[in-house]
């Protein structure tokens, strides 16, 4: 069971969206399928303008519906937690979720100042950790196993986060898949690692993600250390694109699929119910959602002070 919780632990703290690169997404009555004709080009600013320009639009989202189905290597048997998942910006994000049979529990969060994971599994003693955002940045935090732990990971994959301009980013095109893949080197407190994010080449509505994969890769090698497939999306119309008479939009997945290769480990999410710019702060019970709780039972360890056999 410590295997279990030592993988749970660090798979799920390491750790989008539609348009022609011209236009906003007209509407899904002009969507068509996969075009045979040839991709054009586009240029790396146009992509991270258009993640920060979606980014800036899906200020909050909440799905009171999870479900979560985690396998691997270490887990004897593939298990599934029902649960909640909230996530606003900056960096707050939240997800409590709970076994359908065994007593297993998991409660994830950041908020602008640390991140934390709770891990209960059946037989054993609950894990709790946290760090600073800070004392992970400097390295003077660092996960079991070496694992390249990101908090913005998250939220990256729900669509959320705004990329700096600093990065040098390049596209590569691929013309059998129409896909556009952004990539850029990024560093971590044990080096740098290369991330990609895959794109839809063809104008994505409805249930379609625009945003395909979000990668991790070795800095050196190149090997992929974890992937983030986005497998469903819902499309929502917001309001008009300033300037213009054209729909401006959001797009949040609807169904993830995380994987880790070492250790092996995958963690399937849908995600359903959702509410989008929905304002917490409005609300004095929920307040308090994006801080550290207090857990009976569990001792909260410091990253920055303890050091994993």
């Amino acid at each position: 069971m410590r295997t279990l919780r030592i993988i749970m632990l660090a798979a799920l703290v390491t750790p989008s969206l539609g348009c022609k690169w011209v236009e906003e997404m007209k509407s899904s009555a002009q969507a068509k399928n996969k075009s045979t004709d040839k991709i054009q080009e586009v240029h790396a600013d146009q992509l991270v303008h258009f993640l920060n320009e979606r980014a800036a639009r899906m200020r909050s989202v909440e799905y009171s519906d999870t479900r979560m189905h985690v396998s691997g290597k270490g887990i004897p048997m593939p298990a599934t937690l029902d649960g909640n998942l909230a996530a606003m910006q900056q960096r707050m994000f939240r997800m409590v979720s709970s076994g359908r049979v065994a007593s297993a529990k998991l409660d994830m969060g950041s908020n602008d100042k640390e991140f934390w994971v709770y891990v209960a599994a059946p037989g054993d003693e609950p894990m709790y950790v946290y760090a600073s955002h800070d004392d992970y940045a400097s390295g003077r935090a660092r996960m079991p196993g070496g694992i390249p732990f990101e908090p913005d990971w998250v939220l990256q994959a729900l669509g959320m986060t705004t990329f700096p301009s600093t990065y040098q980013y390049s596209v590569a095109i691929n013309e059998r898949d129409r896909t556009y893949t952004l990539s850029w080197v990024a560093p971590t407190p044990t080096g740098s690692v290369r991330k990609e994010i895959v794109f839809d080449a063809d104008g994505a509505t409805g249930t379609r993600p625009q945003v395909k994969k979000h990668v991790i890769r070795n800095g050196k090698t190149n090997a992929v250390i974890a992937v983030a497939e986005i497998k469903s999306a819902q499309t929502e119309q917001i309001g008009i694109v300033e300037g213009t008479k054209l729909p401006a939009a959001i797009q949040y997945p609807t169904h993830i699929v995380l994987k880790w290769e070492d250790p092996r480990f995958e963690m399937d999410l849908n995600l359903d119910k959702a509410t989008v710019n929905a304002s917490f702060s409005e609300d004095p019970s929920r307040r308090g959602l994006f801080a550290r709780p207090d857990i009976k039972g569990a001792r909260a360890i410091d990253l920055a002070r303890y050091e994993f056999k």
